[in-house]
């Protein structure tokens, strides 16, 4: 099914492979999804069955699912996992089966800053506890893996608790496969230092982003911050490669740029690729690529893809299993961080370079929004992402006290400033809306009077200021009486506010500039005081004509 074009000039003789393979050869991390503070949290429509259709189409056999399990518990001590994650689970659990897709279930509760802890096995032996009893009598597509890149723990530590999670599984689940890794982030350094533990049915991880200052340009997280780091090129040309920025003189990335030419070579990526099948043929056991990408925002286009061709190649022809990271997302297929649309926003050369099936693509053709629909039922739409901000802020997304179906949105104990927002990720051309008549209507109750503003906002980039058009409700247009009521805002009638620039770190007064061609999100947002001590529950938002 997959097409592979990589070019495989850069390897005159066939290299070795691993003898022993997983049950699955490539795939794709369906990351930003199960990643969340907590299961009330967790955005479930981010993805849908269809995207486990889409990617199969492309030849992925393998869905890797990050999740921060140690989040999406009831805490100490007994560590009971969040029912709502285990209901959204078992319904991913069930599309992988149906499609007949592996489903690697990744604990990620990790920090990519702070080290793993030294008992880390009082929540992961008994999160893992709760997982295999859920899991047990599944099918073979089930896959666990114990804890994601652990990092400042001894490998000795880490061994330790490594095998009493996987004796913790087999004493429930002696079926399913187990992924375990090493330490410093599933270093391929690291392999040999795991423990040769006795399971029969574990496959060894790592994780390859070599080199480092070609993959990660341009990233913010990490110590210290690569955003000023531009233009890297890949393969390794002299007369490309940047200066060090001025914020990152002094650190390590200056030498890793003197020293950028060695790390970039093709027969270093290369030579450690083959440490790992030389590390599978001594356990004969699979290993597993669990993540390898290159983050898009400031890396060459080109070079991103040969890129992708190299590793992509290198893996396939030494039978590595292999997981890309990510699907949506800043290292995703599609041809911005934000994803798009499977059939029209697909960077086809990207895809072809992984080694997988492009879909085909046709010109996406954009055009105002011309009928009402929902933003929020049970669940956010498939086209809208939901999110909050504020620090002491109670929001879930799956209040049971709905009005209508299963759940509810519940804001709460909000401070002044603080924001819940559904962003528009497809369309956000209102225009034809505004002037048709259309309204903003949503279900709401309260107990306690509040105040509140409901807004469209305009993005914030080079070409655009962030303007603002809103209404405002209070008790008399929101009754706290703690019953349900319908409350509708034509969007004709909503005024503009001005603009909060981020860039500067200034308000500009309204202008009449706010353009509903171009909206980013609606927010609402606790804007003249805080709603402390209160909460207010939110259904059926949606758009319409009345």
């Amino acid at each position: 099914m997959a097409c592979n074009s990589t070019n495989t000039s850069i390897e005159t003789q066939t290299p070795d492979a691993v003898l022993n393979a997983a049950p699955f050869s490539r795939g794709i991390n369906f990351s930003q999804w199960f990643e969340t503070p907590n299961a009330q949290s967790i955005q479930f429509t981010r993805f849908i069955e269809q995207d486990f259709i889409n990617v199969k189409s492309m030849g992925v056999d393998v869905i890797r699912l990050p999740i921060r399990m140690h989040s999406m518990t009831r805490g100490a001590p007994e560590y009971v996992l969040d029912p709502l994650l285990l209901k959204l689970l078992d319904t991913v659990v069930d599309w992988a089966e149906k499609h007949q897709m592996y489903l690697i279930i990744d604990n990620h509760s990790f920090d990519p800053v702070a080290p793993t802890d030294t008992n880390i096995d009082g929540i992961l032996l008994k999160v893992w506890a709760q997982i295999a009893q859920r899991y047990k009598n599944r099918g073979k597509y089930v896959v666990y893996e114990i804890l994601n890149e652990p990092h400042g723990i001894s490998d000795s530590r880490w061994g330790e608790i490594q095998g009493m999670a996987i004796e913790t599984i087999r004493k429930i689940d002696t079926t399913h496969a187990i992924i375990v890794g090493g330490t410093d982030y599933n270093s391929i350094n690291k392999l040999f230092s795991i423990p040769e533990y006795s399971d029969p049915n574990l496959i060894y991880t790592f994780h390859f982003y070599d080199p480092h200052l070609f993959t990660h340009q341009g990233a913010s997280w990490g110590e210290p911050s690569l955003a000023s780091l531009a233009g890297v090129p890949f393969p390794a040309d002299v007369l490309r490669i940047p200066k060090t920025p001025d914020d990152l003189k002094g650190t390590w990335v200056e030498g890793a740029l003197r020293n950028y030419k060695n790390d970039a070579a093709f027969s270093t990526l290369l030579g450690r690729l083959d440490k790992t099948v030389a590390f599978s043929r001594e356990r004969k056991a699979p290993v597993f690529c669990g993540e390898f990408g290159v983050y898009m925002i400031q890396s060459p286009a080109k070079d991103r893809v040969k890129w992708y061709e190299v590793v992509a190649g290198a893996l396939g022809r030494r039978k590595i299993a292999r997981a890309s990271w990510d699907y949506f997302g800043g290292f995703g297929i599609f041809n911005n961080q934000t994803g798009g649309d499977f059939h029209s926003d697909v960077n086809v050369d990207v895809v072809r370079a992984l080694g997988f099936l492009p879909p085909p693509q046709r010109t996406r053709i954009q055009k105002p929004l011309n009928s009402g629909f929902t933003m929020y039922g049970d669940y956010p739409s498939n086209d809208f992402s939901m999110g909050y901000w504020g620090e002491d802020a109670v929001f879930s997304m799956y209040d049971t006290n709905a009005d209508e179906g299963e759940y509810a949105i519940r804001w709460g104990n909000a401070g002044q400033y603080d924001i819940f927002w559904i962003a528009f990720d497809r369309n956000g051309d209102f225009s034809y809306l505004a002037e048709a008549g259309y309204c903003l209507e949503f279900r709401a109750r309260t107990e306690k009077p509040v105040s509140f503003d409901v807004r469209f906002v305009n993005p914030e980039n080079a070409s655009s200021i962030p303007w603002r058009m809103r209404y405002s409700i209070n008790e008399k247009t929101l009754l706290p009486n703690g019953k349900w009521q319908t409350i509708r805002v034509p969007l004709a009638n909503m005024t503009e506010h001005g603009a909060w620039v981020n860039a500067t770190q200034s308000w500009l007064g309204p202008q009449g500039k706010f353009s509903w061609k171009n909206v980013k999100q609606l927010e609402f947002v606790a804007e003249d005081g805080d709603l402390k001590n209160r909460d207010i529950w939110f259904d059926s938002i949606r758009i319409m004509k009345p």
